[in-house]
């Protein structure tokens, strides 16, 4: 695993590469002017959206909202990481790349060594004649030979130091062994180097990266296994290490890749055979947390490939009540999510093998909002619960300050005040995000100053520089422009790219038709001037206004300090505009 890419070479990766070749490997491009459009590669449309700008550097589809770089671009296309689409690109376009090894970088590499010597040794273990109790057992469930040989599954010898044995012989060093977890030091030092193996008498199911590389391993148990004093766990896996961890990595991720991109959907199942089980059956868009609870990173992680994500639970009240715990998750991933119930009792392998994948196909679409099961543990099964739906409201009200897309929030709002019996006025006060200023009446239909410095800013480094350094940031009053505003005024490019993709849509788009149109430098410097002058008559009067829409707001959702704090605080700005009148 090489290291960091500099800055610079990212730099001049972006410099050389041309995003008009890259994109037309996908889409057919038509030449419009200086850019070029095309059918949106994102979602389906029958009139071209989707804009290439070649000498600006972007790409930008009116029609769904996806903008990047060549880098997002190749990014999203291909399903890699920043770092893995760079050095695609630089190879592409004969870019050399020197890189920063770090002493993170410099352990990967021997670790994932030793993990593929090891997932080689298993397999072989598996096909050999100490394999044949873990071959019947397989075949019991139903896995065809192709698909242990696809999922590269194996067999771990009961022995306590074979593959100990095995990985000194391959020059694999006993301190890599360790730390990738395949070994573990004896008590006494004695045997294969005082180490014994991890995993013994075990199926083992090799856990990989995106790219398929292994980086840990699972084991289970054979079923009947004769107990000898405290029983082993049924599923064993490798210990945290520098390639592995447990609550970024998915299970059968880089096998579930295309057929992910495919279908545009990801089916998340609780374990190892029920990912294969599937995939046997034909739906080859399934992955498995390690044995915990679905975390938001693994969800981060799919949503690089797919916004449909679909969640496996038993249909009993455990299940249900998983699937209210799994949406709050699923929003810090920025996925609404859906959850497929299962009959009591069954889960997703014996489901598919006694009802076969049409049944399954059913379960799967009729898959439920998970934020209907989330709004339903709130509200409990008695309609007359009035604390617990209080309760339960400013718990709704905390999510949905995390919520971003405008009709999610609304859904979750309407849905909540019918359930939980609140006012949909009162869950919409105290979930907003921020309050935003009222439109200055002379600007009806324009953006207000504020989100125009924020459109000057992403249009030109320059301008965002000096908005900075005027310091007319911290007199913005909407709060969601200010972060907007405090991200584009830093200096590097590539973060500054990343925030511009991260803005909210309308000023996105606002921003790419502006570079489209190619304004005079003479129009963007009087909106500037404008801007900042507006901004700063606003003075008291804005503040003024921004605490009364407090005031409201607090005295919708009931809290009484929160009024006298902003009445105290509108009395103090009364008083100071009153004096200031008297001085003049």
């Amino acid at each position: 695993m090489t290291g960091r890419i500099r800055d610079e070479a990212i730099r001049t990766v972006r410099e050389r590469a041309s995003l008009s070749e890259v994109v037309s490997d996908v889409v057919a491009l038509r030449r419009r002017g200086r850019s070029a459009v095309a059918l949106c590669p994102f979602h389906a449309e029958k009139t071209p959206s989707f804009t290439v700008s070649e000498e600006r550097g972007f790409f930008h589809c009116f029609g769904c909202g996806e903008h990047g770089d060549v880098f997002a671009f190749v990014m999203k296309t291909q399903s890699l990481t920043f770092p893995e689409a760079v050095r695609r690109i630089a190879d592409r376009f004969g870019v050399p790349l020197p890189e920063e090894a770090g002493e993170p970088a410099r352990r990967r590499e021997p670790l994932t060594a030793a993990n593929a010597a090891a997932a080689s040794f298993f397999q072989a273990e598996l096909r050999g004649p100490g394999g044949g109790r873990a071959r019947a057992y397989l075949r019991e469930r139903g896995l065809s030979e192709e698909l242990i040989e696809r999922f590269g599954l194996g067999w771990a010898p009961g022995a306590g130091e074979v593959l100990a044995r095995h990985l000194r012989t391959k020059g694999v060093p006993l301190e890599d062994a360790l730390t990738a977890g395949l070994v573990m030091r004896r008590d006494r030092p004695e045997g294969a180097g005082g180490v014994l193996d991890r995993f013994r008498e075990r199926i083992m199911f090799p856990i990989t990266d995106t790219s398929g590389k292994v980086i840990a391993f699972g084991g289970r148990i054979l079923p009947g296994r004769p107990a000898s004093g405290e029983p082993p766990p049924k599923y064993l896996n490798s210990a945290e290490s520098p390639v592995f961890r447990k609550g970024h990595t998915l299970y059968g991720l880089a096998l579930a890749r295309d057929a992910i991109r495919k279908t545009d959907r990801a089916i998340v199942v609780e374990g190892y055979l029920d990912v294969i089980a599937l995939a046997q059956a034909g739906i080859g868009e399934v992955v498995a947390p390690l044995g915990t609870a679905l975390t938001a990173e693994q969800l981060r992680l799919l949503r690089r490939f797919t916004e449909t994500v679909i969640a496996c639970f038993d249909g009993d009240l455990a299940g249900r009540r998983a699937a209210a715990r799994s949406f709050p998750v699923f929003l810090e991933a920025g996925l609404w999510g859906r959850g497929a119930f299962l009959p009591a009792g069954e889960d997703p392998d014996t489901f598919v093998r006694a009802q076969g994948r049409v049944a399954l196909e059913g379960v799967l679409a009729a898959a439920e909002p998970l934020v209907e099961a989330f709004v339903g543990a709130l509200a409990g099964p008695k309609g007359d619960a009035v604390g617990r739906h209080a309760e339960a409201a400013r718990e709704v009200a905390r999510l949905l300050k995390r919520v971003r897309e405008p009709h999610e929030f609304d859904v979750l709002v309407r849905l909540a005040a019918q359930r939980l019996g609140v006012r949909e006025e009162t869950l919409r006060s105290e979930g907003a995000p921020g309050v935003a200023p009222a439109a200055a009446p002379d600007e009806p239909h324009a953006p207000g100053a504020e989100a125009m410095l924020v459109e000057l800013m992403a249009e030109d480094a320059t301008l965002a520089e000096r908005v900075a350094a005027c310091g007319i940031i911290a007199e913005f009053q909407h709060p969601e422009w200010r972060r907007a505003a405090e991200a584009l005024a830093q200096r590097d490019e590539t973060e500054r790219q990343a925030r511009l993709e991260a803005l909210p849509r309308d000023i996105r788009e606002r921003v790419v038709r502006r570079l489209l149109e190619e304004r005079p430098d003479v129009e963007r410097e009087r909106a500037l001037a404008d801007c900042i002058a507006h901004i700063r008559r606003r003075g008291p009067r804005g503040e003024e206004r921004r605490v009364r829409d407090e005031i409201r707001a607090a005295q919708a959702r009931g809290d009484s300090e929160a009024v006298e704090a902003a009445m105290r605080r509108l009395k103090q700005l009364m008083d100071e505009t009153q004096a200031e009148k008297a001085r003049t």
